[in-house]
Formats: C-alpha cells, structure tokens, sequence
C-alpha cells in the first residue's frame, strides 16, 4: 500500500495580503481602500499621527480612520494626516451637505435617518416618512441626483452630498416640469406618497429624458399608492417633459 502524503495548498492569508499591499499599519488594517491595480514592493511607515504610504503603482483612494487621500501618480509618496476623533462628540458626527443647493453644517446623531434630519432638523416636511423600512417610497429623495430611499440611508452618510427633496424641484411659484404634468394628468390623490412618486420620476428623467413604460414602471416599482392611481402617475412620466 503506498503511503499517502498530506499535500499542502499553497495560499496567501488574509493579513500577509494586506501587508503585501501596504494596507497594514502599525499592526492595525487601515479602514478601506480601492484598489486601481494590484500593488507591488508598497511600504508604509507611521510617525505620531501622520501616515506616509509609497506605492509603486496607481491606486486609487486610500481611507483611514479620519482622512482620505487619493494617491495618482505611480512612485509617489502620499502623506494621510490621520486627525483624532473629536470625543465630545461621543455618538454624532459633523457632517457638510448642501440641500436644495442650500450649504448646511450639521452635527447629527449617528442613528438618525437622512429622513428624520430633513423632517426634524431642517423642517423639510415634504419628505413623507411611511414604512420607515424602505419599502414604500414615500421618503424618495435625490442623493448626487440619483433617487434614494431617505429612510434607510443615515444622515451621517450625506456627508458631502448633494441632496434635492420634492421642495426642491419648485422656486415656490412655478411649479417644475414634471410637477406641472403630475398636475395636468391629475396623477395625485390624497398626495402623501406624491412627494416620493415625483422624485423617483425626476431621478429617472435625469438618467433618461424619453422613458418608454416599461422605464417608468421599472423606475416606480419599488413605490406604493394606496389611493391605487398607479395609471395616471405613470402616464405623467411616460415620454419625459
């Protein structure tokens, strides 16, 4: 009988990866990274709290614990200046948005919903808070002009975005395109999940200014109406404005 041999697998562990890549600082992983290339030959050296990483090739943007930077030249020597934590701010964080092309600096506990700040702290009501679970689309808002559920994206994860509710879509006196064919389709009842039905409408149009149906159903699938005028809502987004 011939004697078996326990053959082994040659394999790299997670942390000898992370190491390889320049990813492991001072013992700890660094929080994020997005790689444009493999890397090779990368070091890392720490002093206080600044992080100094040379790469060898292109990568793309390297998070730490409180800063980012972008490293784009090949052979460079990027400097990440790592700032402590504020502890006073225990739970929340200070974040910088801009809301209907309106600058806010906000200090917002880290549990909040972007929905509930809209509602609560900045007193935007047209945002409807239904399900609460991302479910019903009532709280659509747009995030970067791409349509969200606001209730289930936290507010600290608006920090630097740009964010447009169904307020923003009128000057107050006129109303905007796709409001005004809402309203000469008569594509609204009671209105509460209006607001929401408006925005996934504007995100889509933003992306396709000539929906066909099948576009519009698909861009307000994820949407409920409980007054059941699904027919008329989606007439007033077939073909754009």
């Amino acid at each position: 009988m011939s004697e078996e041999k326990e053959v082994k697998k040659p394999h790299l562990s997670r942390r000898e990866f992370l190491k390889d890549a320049g990813l492991i600082v001072g013992g700890a992983t660094i929080g994020s990274i997005a790689l444009a290339s493999a890397c090779n030959n990368d070091t890392t050296t720490v002093a206080g709290n600044t992080v100094t990483t040379t790469v060898t090739q292109t990568v793309g943007t390297v998070t730490v614990p409180a800063g980012t930077t972008t490293i784009t030249q090949p052979g460079s020597t990027s400097v990440v200046t790592v700032t402590p934590d504020d502890p006073s701010l225990g739970d929340k964080s200070r974040i910088n948005l801009t809301v209907n092309g309106r600058a806010y600096n906000l200090t917002v506990p880290n549990h909040l919903s972007l929905a509930w700040i809209l509602r609560e702290e900045l007193g935007l009501f047209g945002t409807k808070i239904g399900c609460d679970m991302g479910q019903c689309g009532a709280c659509t808002i747009l995030v970067d002009d791409v349509a969200i559920y606001s209730c289930v994206m936290l507010a600290c994860e608006a920090d630097g975005k740009k964010v447009t509710t169904v307020e923003g879509l009128s000057d107050g006196i006129t109303l905007s395109p796709i409001q005004q064919k809402f309203y000469d389709k008569e594509a609204v009842q009671c209105g509460y999940c209006t607001p929401g039905f408006l925005m996934a409408a504007e995100g889509l149009l933003k992306a396709n200014s000539n929906p066909t149906e099948d576009d519009v159903r698909l861009a307000l699938s994820g949407h409920l109406c409980m007054c059941q005028n699904f027919r008329k809502t989606i007439s007033a987004v077939i073909g754009g404005v």
